[in-house]
C-alpha cells in the first residue's frame, strides 16, 4: 500500500501524533508527507517520487482541513495518469469530492457532517462522524479517542472510533 498523508496549516507535532496512531494499524509499503502545496507542485513531486512502476499501485491518500484542498486535485492528477487509489478527507468541510471512484469523509461533529456535501454512501465510499463532538485539531492528533458512528457502502452505521474506520478503509482498499 502506498500512502500520502496531506496535513492542513498546523503544529507539525500534531501530524506526528497522528501518524504514530495511524501505523498501530497501517503499515504502508511507501509512506509520504505533503504540506498543503498547491496541486500541481504536490503531484510533478508525487510523480518524481513514485516513477512509473509504483504509479501503477493505488495511492491511498489522507488529508486534513487544508490538506483536503491539495489531495483532491493530486488525486485527480494521479488517476488522469493512469494510477489508482482513493481519498480519506478529515474535515475537509466545504470541499465537494466528485470525480473519485472512493471517498471517505471524516467530521469531527454532527454538524460538519451533515452539512459536507456527500452523496449517498456507495461502494469504494464511506463516512464517519465523531459523537460526542471532538474539537477540529483533537479529532486529527488523536483519531483513536474520538468515538463515533462510521459506515462503509450501503451498510447502516455503527459504533467505532475514528482510527478504527480509518483501518477499515485501508484494509478495504488494500483488497482491491
Amino acid at each position: 500500500m502506498q500512502l500520502l498523508i496531506c496535513p492542513g496549516w498546523h503544529r507539525p507535532e500534531l501530524t506526528q501524533r497522528f501518524l504514530q496512531a495511524l501505523l498501530t494499524v497501517a503499515a504502508p509499503e511507501k509512506l509520504w508527507q505533503l504540506p498543503p502545496y498547491p496541486s500541481l507542485e504536490g503531484l510533478s513531486w508525487l510523480l518524481h517520487q513514485a516513477n512509473a512502476p509504483r504509479q501503477q499501485q493505488p495511492l491511498t491518500v489522507i488529508g486534513f482541513s487544508a490538506g483536503v484542498v491539495a489531495a483532491y486535485p493530486l488525486l485527480l492528477g494521479w488517476h488522469q495518469r493512469g494510477g489508482g487509489g482513493s481519498l480519506i478527507a478529515v474535515d475537509g468541510w466545504g470541499m465537494p469530492l466528485l470525480g473519485l471512484p472512493s471517498v471517505y469523509r471524516l467530521s469531527h461533529d454532527l454538524w460538519t457532517h451533515r452539512t459536507s456535501y456527500f452523496p449517498s454512501p456507495a461502494e469504494g465510499q464511506g463516512d464517519f462522524y465523531a459523537q460526542p463532538p471532538v474539537s477540529h485539531l483533537d479529532f486529527w492528533a488523536s483519531p483513536q479517542q474520538a468515538a463515533g458512528q462510521g459506515r462503509l457502502g450501503n451498510h447502516k452505521p455503527r459504533p467505532m472510533t475514528a482510527l478504527e474506520f480509518i483501518a477499515q478503509v485501508l484494509s478495504q482498499e488494500q483488497c482491491r
